[in-house]
């Protein structure tokens, strides 16, 4: 079969996963609360306040807080940290740190500021905003095939948390899991095993994924092995500074999963 045509099938397959996510039991449950788990609390579709991202933002894939008026965010296309203040609505500094690259992630500790580029590459920027600001690229044992897009910050372990979208791990473990790795920053190098480990099946059971739903999923994983089981791909993940539940948001598939620190599902939000 031609790559062309390959194309066209897994184009049309994946628009027909789409349509098929959403053939669940129950079409208006949004908020799905486990046992453990008594009440989501954020009112997440009403929201307080939306910001409209233009230009270099239009792209953006990572942010953190800075101060009060402020937030650090990244594009995926540019090594630029863009300083956007919340009154102003607009990008107030940029600090060039590195080439252009998939930079996906972004978080600051203290006074250093850690980038996570889709390869599974850190980058550690000291002095930000100082004249001579010095970057520290160093690798992992994941990579592109990971796909590393989720960087957060585990206050409790001195940790990053890397969420991959793409494979768990090196090879073929952990099939059908999605996976959340852990990055010492006292050793500065990634812990080996996943620290998480997601599962795909549970999270089609806890939304009532029926018999179309689940046969769609699995036509893709197989017309498209390198992209695997699409039921949820991290994309952004973040540990909650009161209850250290951790929150790891997902493009595909438009949903939101909340995890206790030990990797069990509390909530689902779609």
């Amino acid at each position: 079969m031609s790559n062309f045509f390959r194309l066209i099938i897994i184009v049309s397959t994946l628009v027909f996963i789409l349509e098929a996510c959403g053939q669940t039991a129950n079409k208006d449950k949004m908020i799905y609360l486990l046992e453990d788990f008594d009440d989501f609390p954020y009112d997440i579709y009403n929201p307080t306040e939306k910001f409209v991202l233009k230009d270099a933002l239009r792209e953006i894939s990572g942010l953190t807080y800075y101060n009060e008026n402020s937030l650090l965010c990244v594009n995926d296309e540019k090594g630029i940290v863009y300083k956007y203040h919340l009154n102003k609505k607009e990008v107030t500094k940029k600090y060039h740190f590195e080439k252009s690259g998939d930079y996906e992630g972004l978080e600051i500790i203290d006074s250093l500021v850690y980038v996570l580029r889709s390869d599974g590459k850190v980058f550690k920027i000291n002095n930000l905003k100082g004249k001579n600001t010095n970057t520290i690229k160093r690798s992992t044992i994941l990579n592109a095939g990971n796909d590393t897009e989720g960087l957060g910050y585990d206050a409790g372990s001195n940790s990053l948390l890397i969420a991959c979208k793409g494979n768990p791990a090196r090879g073929n473990k952990y099939l059908g899991k999605r996976a959340i790795h852990k990055y010492s920053l006292v050793k500065n190098e990634l812990i080996n095993t996943p620290y998480l480990l997601i599962d795909q099946g549970q999270i089609r059971k806890i939304l009532e994924f029926n018999g179309y739903a689940r046969f769609s999923v699995k036509l893709f994983e197989n017309l498209n092995p390198a992209e695997g089981d699409i039921t949820f791909q991290p994309s952004a993940v973040a540990v909650h500074p009161i209850t250290n539940n951790i929150y790891v948001l997902g493009s595909v598939g438009k949903l939101l999963l909340v995890l206790n620190s030990e990797g069990e599902i509390q909530a689902v939000v779609k």
